[in-house]
């Protein structure tokens, strides 16, 4: 096993880039830039936040990816073998990066997908427990619109899903913590911590 060091300095401004054990993806609190950890290290990623509703505070905040994406659903069947119609949209997900049980990030990624508004700058505030990779969000996605598809009244059979990425960022999402966890200031959607 060879063990490589990396030196968590943030690739737009040099500051030195606070984490937690299992960290991936890093906001730096002197300029707000974003940048996840893989093999060749640190690799800026664009990033903002987003903004709470109103009449809700930020107390902390977590990551997650905000993508952009052409869906394209076809090879619809239905039960008994008969075929039915696919779409094809643009849409803009918003898949929470830090852990908590799936059913918890399925329900917020649904709620922040909905409701995703406007951005702001990244705050100057720790803003940790950033592990979800991009290509595991785009995962989830097709979790989702699968569950969506199955959901209709139609009994479906079998179905291909097909996600073609056009834009992602980082974003920073405003929480405040409650006694079970966390609720999002944007849609009031609370989730466990594992």
């Amino acid at each position: 096993m060879i063990l490589k060091l990396r030196t968590l300095d943030c690739p737009s401004c040099g500051s030195a880039l606070h984490g937690e054990g299992l960290d991936t993806i890093f906001f730096c609190q002197h300029c707000g830039d974003a940048a996840t950890l893989g093999e060749k290290g640190l690799e800026r990623v664009e990033s903002s936040a987003l903004v709470p509703a109103p009449g809700r505070s930020a107390r902390l905040w977590r990551p997650a990816w905000l993508i952009e994406a052409d869906i394209t659903v076809s090879d619809r069947l239905r039960a008994g073998g008969r075929a039915s119609k696919g779409w094809r949209a643009r849409k803009i997900h918003v898949i929470p990066a830090f852990v908590t049980p799936l059913a918890d990030l399925t329900r917020l990624a649904r709620a922040l997908s909905e409701v995703a508004g406007a951005t702001t700058e990244v705050p100057r505030e720790p803003i940790h427990g950033g592990t979800l990779a991009i290509e595991d969000a785009v995962t989830l996605i097709r979790h989702i619109v699968i569950g969506d598809e199955v959901r209709k009244s139609d009994m479906l059979a079998s179905i291909r899903v097909e996600i073609d990425v056009v834009d992602s960022r980082l974003v920073a999402v405003p929480f405040e913590e409650i006694p079970s966890g966390l609720r999002c200031s944007i849609t009031g959607v609370t989730v466990r911590l594992e």
